[in-house]
């Protein structure tokens, strides 16, 4: 069974039957490519097994009463999934535990994520809530992550892989270096091997580029999502009016992001990275990829879960675990 099979039953075997309303909580409005494949996974996933239901979305920005009806009436709430779920990053934390504890009556999913507390307070609360669920499934996308919810959550825990992989088919584009490396300057960043990188790549004669995926590639789009983020909260009586256009946005900045994605790991013939999502769309592009952990662990505990026969993929914890010789000599 491939990685989108065990993802597709497993969800399946959890969301309602008949179900026809669904929202999707915390989408991405960043330029992370990484949570915008996700989020097409996501959102692919519901059309393509639910080709007649409502979708729609809710995020940090935008959360506000002329929204509430809109989970009021769904069959199911999604939270979007990525590795988010703790403490590293606040805001997303603070919108999912928002909903979960005024709809905490409702029937609440929680896609494919990793887990990381640093401080016991945020610990305590989410347990908390997550109590006082009527029905909440966690989708863990690890085996470190699926441990740590069993110990300490309340709730139905899943162990599946993650939602890029229900992404419809990408294909990689020509490449015109010998080395594309994508490299976190993010606080998840567990090291900083760039300057290491480059002097292998130089010493070894490699054509290379060195960047991150998280600069803002659409402003305009940017600006319209958060002024009408802005309209939402404040003419709550005319969300019927913004939430399309706010949806139908949010949904072309995802593809646009992806796209760019695909672009830049398309740029080399072989891509080094340590970003989660740049090992994954390598994997999906048949892109040859080294990957470096992260901090928190959910790049080594994402691939010691699942990638371990990826042919094409290698998880290393050093730059000279690269074989960049041969690369090189098969160059020339």
């Amino acid at each position: 069974m491939n990685l989108r099979e065990i993802l597709t039953s497993q969800l399946l075997e959890t969301v309602p039957e008949n179900a026809k309303n669904f929202v999707i909580v915390d989408v991405p409005d960043h330029p992370n490519v990484g949570d915008s494949a996700i989020f097409l996974g996501e959102y692919e996933f519901i059309r393509n097994h639910y080709p007649n239901a409502t979708v729609n979305i809710v995020d940090y920005r935008s959360y506000s009463v002329g929204q509430y009806y809109l989970l009021e009436r769904a069959d199911c709430i999604f939270f979007h999934g990525g590795g988010n779920f703790g403490d590293l990053w606040m805001r997303h934390q603070n919108i999912r535990l928002a909903v979960m504890e005024q709809f905490s009556h409702k029937i609440l999913i929680q896609f494919p994520q990793s887990i990381h507390f640093d401080t016991k307070e945020v610990l305590e609360k989410t347990k908390t809530v997550i109590k006082k669920c009527k029905s909440f499934t966690f989708f863990a996308r690890d085996v470190v992550s699926q441990k740590f919810a069993i110990d300490n959550f309340e709730c139905d825990v899943k162990l599946t892989p993650d939602m890029a992989f229900c992404m419809n088919k990408i294909q990689r584009k020509s490449s015109k270096l010998d080395i594309f490396c994508l490299l976190r300057v993010d606080k998840e960043r567990l090291f900083d091997n760039s300057e290491n990188i480059k002097n292998e790549l130089l010493a070894n004669n490699l054509s290379f580029s060195i960047e991150d995926w998280v600069i803002e590639s659409a402003p305009i789009k940017t600006k319209f999502n958060r002024l009408l983020c802005k309209l939402i909260k404040r003419f709550p009586s005319l969300n019927f009016l913004f939430q399309p256009m706010y949806e139908r946005l949010r949904l072309l900045y995802a593809k646009d992001n992806v796209a760019r994605g695909i672009g830049l790991l398309s740029k080399g013939e072989l891509v080094i990275t340590d970003r989660l999502h740049a090992f994954i769309l390598s994997t999906l592009l048949e892109i040859n990829n080294f990957v470096f952990d992260s901090r928190g662990g959910k790049v080594g505990n994402f691939y010691n879960t699942w990638s371990k026969g990826f042919k094409n993929s290698h998880l290393v914890k050093e730059v000279s675990d690269i074989d960049l010789e041969s690369i090189s000599s098969n160059r020339r």
